[in-house]
């Protein structure tokens, strides 16, 4: 694949999500298609928008619609076939797969509606691993300070198993946010909590967004969480609207 294009002179963002000169996400164009038995598949078509820091956007859209591959380029799991994508200040397209993981550990956090949690770990070793492979220099002390602040206090020493759903959540949440991230992935994460438990889980979630200044980037198929956001995108046909 042909890297060169981001360098050109960029067109205008017309889905300018941010008016600040240094967003933390910037969507230039951003293209993705796979060849298919019947020729080649057009994911995601031109997609462009910027989103400066602390600022929530969320994404809504039909199953299938392209939600979850536009957030997966966004944190640079995949690389688009079309556009780049430049996650704090980098661009992502030139890239190699270690060091947009490198990118990803210092800047990106991630919640997702599976929890994601290390069955034969505790809560706060759940925590404290992701904190270790940041090399964080505390991270035992950090891990505890992350899930007091999700209301987890007493349950340090528990397995997932012993927990509920909305409290597996609540640690996904602690070690997304436990290292200091400027941007938080999250999809579809109140999806398989019950609607109480969910508005309780999107409470702390757009709260320690508040209190840290982490921007917030939110796949959901739940009109009233997208309400809760900045900025609400539609997801159609590979094409992104306002």
């Amino acid at each position: 694949m042909d890297n060169t294009n981001h360098l050109k002179a960029p067109k205008p963002n017309p889905l300018s999500a941010s008016a600040s000169s240094d967003p933390i996400l910037s969507c230039q164009h951003v293209g993705f298609r796979v060849d298919a038995p019947g020729g080649e598949l057009v994911i995601l078509d031109d997609i462009s928008f910027d989103l400066g820091s602390g600022e929530t956007l969320a994404i809504v859209g039909a199953s299938g619609s392209g939600k979850t591959t536009l957030l997966g380029l966004l944190a640079g799991l995949d690389r688009p076939t079309e556009g780049d994508v430049v996650l704090a200040g980098q661009g992502l397209s030139g890239m190699s797969e270690n060091e947009r993981a490198d990118l990803r550990q210092s800047h990106v956090g991630f919640v997702f509606q599976s929890f994601h949690l290390l069955p034969t770990l505790t809560a706060l070793d759940n925590v404290m691993l992701a904190l270790e492979i940041a090399q964080h220099p505390q991270p035992r002390q950090r891990a505890k300070e992350a899930l007091e602040q999700v209301g987890l206090s007493q349950r340090l020493a528990h397995y997932p198993r012993q927990l509920s759903g909305g409290e597996q959540q609540r640690v996904a949440i602690a070690r997304a946010f436990a290292n200091g991230p400027k941007i938080l992935f999250a999809d579809e994460p109140t999806g398989n909590l019950d609607r109480t438990t969910g508005t309780a889980v999107a409470d702390l979630l757009f709260d320690l967004n508040t209190q840290s200044g982490t921007a917030l980037v939110l796949v959901t198929h739940d009109p009233a969480l997208a309400e809760r956001c900045q900025i609400t995108y539609t997801m159609d046909g590979g094409r992104l609207t306002r």
